[in-house]
């Protein structure tokens, strides 16, 4: 018989491929495994950064609800942890690290992100206009010409771009949303002139209260006379008011509630129209816009031919202690509101010369109104008082931020 091979060694090749497919497996579950890490932690890096971002754009946001920016008072270029301030418009550093407390999102290896901001920075925000100064507003955001743009509401139209960016890991998410400012309709007085009294200088039979104007109906003469007689509550001579609305029911005083005129304050001072305590306008050009608030107390008094604001574009005055007297020929369009918080009996709103108000004029309190037209024969050009309703029709007061509908969105790298 013929005898086997020798098959001896054989074992030890089938065990030795064996190992080697186990070892190859071995070490691509090991490669897969840490390739799932990497992308698990690129993945979580990215998580944080998205959040970090959106708070940050949040608390922008928040800030844009306290203090719309104007032109008198703009926000800084760009705000981060390092540079936020707490009158300067930016997100609370402190808040942001209270609320979301990531940690190891400081990138080592140096670089920018699109609009110049370190890497290094946990997250940074910007605030800009939609449009250029006094310029339309661009409807699709473009990066390139939004980072040029004014960091204030340059072209009045309430709104403004927030881009935000938050980095984690070296990992950066930049997001946008288009901010509108929340204005709120205030309601206020239709009456022509109301107050406690009024009375006129004149002995003439001359009009001097026109209480019709172009409206379709005349405004009333609404005074409380809390205090007075019929015969010192409303003096003027037959013919000095036309229409005669002498019969108007009282207006209630006061004309708006502390929350209304604390609106109207912050809306003021937003659009640098404000005059705190002991600052008091020099000028009666100051007084132009809506709307003007001014603390006082003031005595303010002006004499001259300018004429402020127009029929179409009204002007708001919000005097909360003081008294205003207009001379010569200085008009005013709009409306003239005195708390009198100085609790005045006497005359707190005076028109003489050839002064004029076209709009409204009320006064809270006791106080009165005085009206003295210098001359003329009862042409509207001589007249110390035409009524016109738009400068409360149009009043709005300013009652925060918000971002717009469907204007967030991440970002693109490098925009």
């Amino acid at each position: 018989m013929r005898r086997a091979r020798d098959e001896s060694g054989f074992a030890l090749i089938a065990a030795l491929l064996s190992l080697f497919i186990l070892t190859g497996l071995g070490v691509g579950l090991l490669t897969l495994t840490d390739q799932q890490q990497k992308a698990s932690s690129s993945e979580q890096a990215s998580e944080i950064s998205f959040n970090v971002a959106e708070a940050a754009l949040n608390a922008q946001i928040g800030q844009l609800a306290r203090a719309w920016p104007s032109e008198g008072e703009p926000y800084v270029s760009v705000c981060t942890a390092s540079t936020t301030t707490a009158t300067n418009g930016c997100p609370s550093a402190e808040s942001l690290a209270k609320g979301y407390p990531v940690t190891g999102s400081t990138c080592t290896k140096g670089g920018n992100e699109a609009w110049g901001s370190s890497l290094g920075n946990q997250w940074t925000t910007y605030v800009r206009d939609d449009g250029p100064l006094n310029g339309s507003p661009n409807t699709v955001y473009n990066s390139a010409e939004v980072l040029g743009d004014p960091t204030y509401d340059a072209n009045n139209d309430g709104k403004l771009w927030v881009r935000s960016v938050g980095v984690s890991q070296c990992r950066l998410v930049t997001l946008i949303s288009l901010v509108s400012e929340q204005l709120v309709s205030v309601p206020f007085p239709e009456s022509a002139i109301a107050g406690n009294w009024f009375t006129t200088g004149n002995k003439g039979n001359k009009i001097i209260l026109n209480t019709q104007g172009k409206a379709k109906e005349p405004g009333g003469v609404s005074m409380r006379c809390e205090g007075r007689t019929a015969e010192n509550c409303e003096e003027y001579r037959p013919g000095q008011v036309e229409p005669n609305t002498t019969n108007a029911a009282p207006t209630p005083s006061p004309a708006l509630t502390a929350s209304q005129r604390e609106s109207l304050k912050v809306t003021a001072e937003v659009a640098g129209r404000f005059f705190p305590k002991g600052k008091c306008p020099a000028s009666f050009s100051q007084l132009a816009g809506e709307p003007t608030y001014i603390e006082g107390p003031c005595e303010l008094s002006f004499k001259g031919n300018e004429v402020l604001n127009s029929e179409a574009n009204p002007g708001f005055i919000v005097l909360q202690n003081g008294t205003l007297e207009l001379d010569g020929g200085d008009e005013y369009n709009g409306t003239i509101y005195a708390v009198n918080e100085q609790k005045s009996s006497g005359i707190v709103v005076h028109l003489q010369g050839k002064s004029r108000v076209r709009g409204s004029i009320v006064v809270d309190g006791t106080g009165g109104i005085q009206f003295g037209d210098s001359g003329g024969k009862g042409h509207e050009e001589n007249e110390n008082y035409i009524y016109s309703l738009n400068a409360v029709l149009n009043l709005r007061a300013f009652q925060g931020a918000a971002g717009t509908r469907n204007s967030f969105r991440v970002l693109p790298t490098g925009q």
